[in-house]
C-alpha cells in the first residue's frame, strides 16, 4: 500500500476501506439472514464519514454486544471458510471505522478489541480483503490509485458515499 494514504484525512481513509468492504460485502445474498446487520454495519460507517452521527460506542455495538448479536458472531459460526473471512473483514472495518470515530471523540479508554488498532492497520486490512478472494488486488490498487488522484491531503470537502464510491470505483 502506498505510504501516501496515511497522510490523507481519516474520513478519506475510512471512506477507502469502507469502499473494500463494499465490494466484498456484494457478495453476500440479500436473502442471507445476516445480510441485514451487515448492511447496517456499513450503512452506520458511512453516515461516520459523512456527518459523524454516529459514535464510536455505536459503532462497537455492532461488532459486539450484550446480546451476542454483533457480526463478530457470523464470522465465529460460519462452516464456509471464505464467508467466514469476508465476516471477519467486515469485523475489521468496522473496528477500523469504531477506532477512528473514539480518537475523534477523544475518548480516554478505548474497548478492549480496539486497543490494538493503529494506522498501520489499514494496510493488514487491505490484505485481508485480498485473501477473501472476493476483490483482487489490481482491483484495490485501483481504488488506491483513484483516491490519491481524487482526494489531497487536506480535503476540506465534505464526503457522501455515493460521491467516494462513484469516484473510486468508477473513476468520474
Amino acid at each position: 500500500m502506498n505510504n501516501l494514504v496515511y497522510t490523507l484525512e481519516d474520513d478519506v481513509k475510512v471512506g477507502f476501506v469502507l469502499t473494500i468492504g463494499e465490494e466484498v460485502f456484494g457478495v453476500i445474498n440479500k436473502n442471507d439472514e445476516r445480510y441485514n446487520d451487515g448492511r447496517e454495519a456499513l450503512d452506520k460507517c458511512w453516515i461516520w464519514v459523512e456527518d459523524k452521527g454516529v459514535s464510536g460506542d455505536d459503532l462497537y455495538e455492532l461488532i459486539d454486544n450484550a446480546e451476542f448479536t454483533g457480526i463478530s458472531e457470523f464470522a465465529e459460526d460460519e462452516n464456509d471458510i471464505e464467508i467466514a473471512s469476508l465476516w471477519t473483514l467486515m469485523v475489521d472495518i468496522v473496528s477500523y471505522t469504531a477506532w477512528k470515530a473514539y480518537k475523534r471523540e477523544e475518548a480516554k479508554y478505548l474497548p478492549q478489541a480496539l486497543e490494538g488498532i493503529e494506522e498501520e492497520s489499514m494496510a493488514i486490512l487491505v490484505d485481508s480483503a485480498i485473501e477473501t478472494t472476493f476483490i483482487s488486488n489490481e482491483k484495490i490498487e485501483i481504488i488506491e490509485q483513484r483516491m490519491l488522484d481524487q482526494f489531497s491531503v487536506n480535503n476540506d470537502k465534505k464526503l457522501t458515499r455515493h460521491d467516494f464510491m462513484n469516484k473510486l470505483l468508477e473513476g468520474e
